[in-house]
């Protein structure tokens, strides 16, 4: 350090000086002592004094340090978060770049209108071994009313029977195998008429990582389940107990794929259908925003669309403070048959119009029930009966039960396939007409019919392998089914 000379008196300002390397800005402070200019030295270059200096000096670079660190961090967050958004927009549209005929297949209107409805196409894909190609397991076409915070899913059984462009008459997810999801477009776009916007696509492969990082979905699972081909041969997760349980994401993969019921593809859509309302209900839990970012991230890794992000998140925007009551699902009207060998299942081409029409127009997709939502008496409520186990007459059977109980028939016939091995009692709207012809019977499972049933009566009811041997009649009135 250089030398300094005393203060020549004790009335002048404190003298600023600034060291010659690099250190900091002192203060000289006045002062009367007698000090000589060679005590002053000798006293600053003691060894206390030169240590304190280096402390005070140590203690405001650490400081310094510290908020450059912060700084930094906070810089380097932002930028990350620039480049995570781009990297999730790069994984989701990554192979939607390069498919220029989905891009061509969507309606995309020049300027689309913010909070009008607009429908978007949604696939669960099934993956195949390397070279074969990956059918649409689930097909689901979403409308969504931002205006109105309404959801609808109309599900498509992927056995439908429907003519696909350039390759004819066959079942609905071959069109992924034909031609990508180009064909799936356009091919749904020939059997609804509804212009799609958007589509998204999700490999089941990575649908359990959704699932595992929204933190499990608790599901009502409606009955046993046991299936090691959905469960993907994992064992552990192949068993599913009835009852309300949280399932993480190996567990609800097996929900929604296994087909091993009596119904078949029709029991599975119901179980998605399910648990998307179950979905719905887990997201909108405050708590869940804070998996915000994982639950996209895991999206981004098994899906394919031609949605980004900021559309994704204008979209959430848009219906936050959706209630999950607002969210409705409904299934392609219907019925399983068998066609040159093969299991279709063939669409209620007039009732499939009807819904369609409804949903265009913003009704509920199901007819509404006109009747008294209060139970009714026996006559007031008219009943379809339908053999579903394959045992001779107990259709008739049911019907002369219900109608001895002034209960007024319909139809009474045959379901297209006899798989039925518990009797359901089927309704629209009105679950306590459904209920009351339940009680009348002693028996059947009351269900909500959610598009999947084509019947014009308050109720149907399907007969099934629990119903037994019918009771021997001479009553000529009641047709034998």
């Amino acid at each position: 350090m250089g030398r300094h000379s005393a203060p020549k008196n004790n009335s002048k300002a404190p003298q600023r000086r600034r060291a010659r390397t690099g250190e900091i800005d002192r203060l000289e402070p006045a002062s009367t002592s007698s000090e000589t200019p060679s005590q002053q030295t000798r006293r600053k270059e003691r060894p206390d004094f030169g240590e304190r200096n280096r402390r005070t000096r140590r203690r405001k670079r650490v400081a310094m340090g510290c908020l450059s660190l912060v700084l930094i961090f906070l810089a380097l967050a932002a930028v990350a978060g620039v480049f995570y958004v781009r990297s999730i927009n790069s994984k989701m549209q990554d192979t939607f770049k390069t498919d220029k005929k989905a891009d061509a297949a969507l309606d995309k209107p020049v300027a689309e209108k913010r909070g009008e409805p607009f429908y978007v196409l949604l696939m669960g894909v099934d993956s195949r071994e390397i070279g074969e190609a990956a059918r649409s397991d689930t097909l689901i076409i979403a409308r969504i009313d931002p205006k109105q915070q309404r959801v609808t899913l109309v599900s498509i059984p992927r056995d439908t029977r429907v003519s696909i462009p350039g390759h004819g008459k066959t079942k609905i997810n071959a069109a992924h195998a034909y031609g990508g999801p180009a064909l799936v477009i356009e091919t749904v776009k020939d059997i609804t008429g509804l212009p799609i916007s958007h589509y998204a696509e999700v490999d089941f492969k990575g649908f359990k990582d959704v699932v595992d990082a929204l933190g499990g979905v608790t599901v009502t699972v409606p009955e046993d389940i046991y299936d090691m081909k959905a469960a993907n041969h994992v064992t552990s997760a192949a068993k599913l107990s009835a009852g309300t349980q949280v399932l993480d994401g190996a567990h609800a993969l097996t929900f929604v794929r296994s087909r091993q019921f009596p119904r078949g593809d029709l029991q599975r859509i119901e179980n998605q259908q399910t648990f998307l309302k179950a979905v719905l209900k887990e997201s909108l839990k405050p708590g869940n925003v804070l998996r915000l970012p994982s639950v996209v991230s895991a999206i981004a890794d098994s899906a394919t669309t031609d949605l980004s992000v900021g559309d994704l998140l204008s979209i959430a925007n848009q219906m936050k403070g959706m209630d999950s009551d607002a969210l409705e699902a409904v299934t392609m009207p219907g019925a399983p048959q068998m066609i040159g060998g093969g299991s279709y299942v063939v669409m209620d081409e007039e009732g499939f119009a009807s819904m369609i029409e409804r949903v265009k127009t913003g009704q509920p997709a199901e007819a509404t029930d006109t009747s008294d939502t209060a139970t009714a008496e026996p006559y007031q409520i008219e009943v379809t009966v339908k053999n579903g186990s394959g045992i001779s007459g107990v259709a008739s059977d049911a019907g002369r039960r219900l109608r001895n109980l002034d209960f007024r028939i319909g139809e009474i016939g045959n379901m297209n396939q006899m798989v039925y091995d518990e009797t359901l009692i089927v309704y629209k709207k009105n679950k306590d007409r459904a209920t009351l012809v339940s009680e009348a019977l002693g028996k059947g499972k009351v269900v909500t019919s959610r598009g999947m049933y084509s019947f014009d009566t308050d109720v149907l009811v399907v007969v099934g392998k629990d119903w037994g041997p019918p009771v021997t009649s001479h009553d000529n009135q009641i047709p034998i089914d």
